[in-house]
């Protein structure tokens, strides 16, 4: 481990005690070297672009800068001085117009958000995690809440969708030919190899879903570098049909899925939501969850 990587491994320690270690990037990565005040900051830049139809390109632009910053105990100085550096290399390319540029940090560190936002970053998403604690009441509803089929993979396929388009207007979900048939697909794997897929009715009428795994951080994945190491529940997505939301529907699914994922020798729960949602952030801060890491992007890349 280098010396920026131990300075930054200390203060996001202090930041937040959930914080794991940094992960190192991909291989295929850009180096990124400034001063700031005299103290030195790193980076790593990881250019990917995602094909026309793909998953990725469901839920992001298809040209995509990442930067992997470590700005050691520089600060929010030498962030600053990084994301500097970095909008200097970008006007060095030529990226598409449906492109962008990407961070995570962790979500307690105030002083790196205001850098982000001065710079032209809007938070995109968070990574929010739930200690295992016994889950709350659901409160008195009339929903049923029963595991899911591949009878129901057509219900499940709506209920998807229309989660999908409305992420489309306030997260990261972009509207794209074929969508529907993605997401068909990522249902129809869900049914066969997570099982844990949870299906709401509302008097025999599909209300909801909770399509939920268990996970581990290893090595070469997206997690490593994002949570503590062990086995992790992992609620993939919940859907409420637009014309049930508000009626209990969510509390029902979620306190299934945690009786359910909160198995013995799970260190807790976690999930992406969307700031920019109004719906979303006061359900799961309202679950017990709270945000580890934000992500930031600021669309296009060259802007």
């Amino acid at each position: 481990m280098n010396p920026l990587e131990a300075e930054q491994n200390a203060r996001f320690a202090a930041l937040d005690p959930l914080l794991p270690p940094i992960a190192p990037p991909p291989s295929a990565s850009e180096p990124l070297v400034v001063t700031a005040g005299g103290r030195r900051a790193g980076g790593l830049l990881t250019h990917v672009v995602h094909a026309p139809g793909s998953w990725p390109a469901l839920w992001g632009p298809l040209e995509v800068w990442d930067l992997t910053a470590v700005p050691g105990d520089s600060g929010a100085a030498g962030l600053a001085a990084l994301l500097g550096a970095w909008r200097d290399r970008m006007r060095g390319t030529r990226p598409q117009p449906d492109s962008g540029c990407t961070l995570a940090w962790p979500s307690r560190d105030a002083e790196a958000s205001a850098v982000l936002l001065a710079h032209g970053f809007a938070p995109m998403t968070c990574l929010a995690v739930r200690a295992p604690e016994p889950p709350g009441d659901a409160g008195p509803s009339r929903v049923t809440v029963r595991r899911a089929g591949e009878r129901d993979a057509e219900a499940l396929t709506e209920l998807r969708l229309a989660e999908w388009r409305y992420t489309s207007l306030v997260g990261t979900a972009v509207p794209r030919p074929g969508a529907r048939a993605l997401l068909r697909a990522e249902v129809a794997r869900n049914l066969k190899f997570s099982g844990r897929v949870w299906l709401a009715e509302d008097d025999g009428v599909p209300a909801g879903l909770a399509t939920c795994a268990l996970a581990s951080p290893a090595p070469g994945d997206s997690l490593h570098g994002r949570l503590p190491p062990g086995r992790w529940g992992y609620v993939d997505t919940l859907s409420v049909a637009p014309a049930a939301r508000g009626g209990g529907v969510g509390r029902a699914l979620m306190a299934v899925a945690h009786d359910d994922l909160l198995e013995p020798g799970v260190r807790g729960t976690f999930l992406y939501y969307h700031p920019a949602n109004p719906l979303s952030p006061v359900f799961w801060h309202r679950q017990g969850y709270r945000p580890l890491w934000t992500m930031w992007i600021r669309r296009p890349a060259w802007s």
